[in-house]
């Protein structure tokens, strides 16, 4: 398994928005899957935000995650934002998804962010994954009425 840059494989695309698609859209009302497709096209930078890793297995996808200026539309004094951190099923419990936040953590740090942020809305993910890499939680919130943690990372 090896992490790269969306840019450098935009062929996968679509399987990566009907992941997050199928995953997240009930947090964003009226949201389609060729939105999603739009969004992920946006984020094929390497050296500025927005921009999205991949994880691949023999040319395959297997995971992802993205970094964008802002996530949550009610707290854009907060930036950058981790986002749609996913691994596919059969994939999962194989430490991608910790190689996908070590590998984002260092680009942003790389880009000269000091502090990342990200939100859950599944309390024991917070407190089982996030939290094992260091993610503290910041606060607790509703968003597009569903409660959700927000959580933080010193990244420098």
């Amino acid at each position: 398994m090896d992490i790269h840059h969306l840019g450098d494989h935009q062929e996968v695309i679509p399987v990566l928005a009907v992941w997050i698609y199928d995953e997240w859209s009930y947090l964003y009302p009226g949201i389609t899957l060729r939105d999603i497709e739009g969004f992920l096209r946006e984020r094929v930078n390497k050296q500025s935000l927005p921009l999205t890793l991949v994880a691949l297995d023999s040319g395959e996808p297997v995971g992802t995650v993205s970094l964008k200026p802002f996530e949550m539309e009610t707290r854009t004094d907060l930036t950058p934002w981790v986002v749609s951190l996913y691994v596919a099923k059969p994939w999962r419990r194989r430490r991608i998804g910790s190689a996908l936040m070590k590998t984002i953590e260092q680009k942003a740090a790389s880009l000269d962010f000091r502090k990342l942020f990200l939100f859950v809305a599944d309390s024991a993910l917070a407190g089982l994954f996030y939290a094992k890499l260091g993610w503290v939680i910041r606060e607790n919130a509703t968003y597009h009425s569903y409660p959700v943690i927000i959580m933080e990372k010193e990244v420098a």
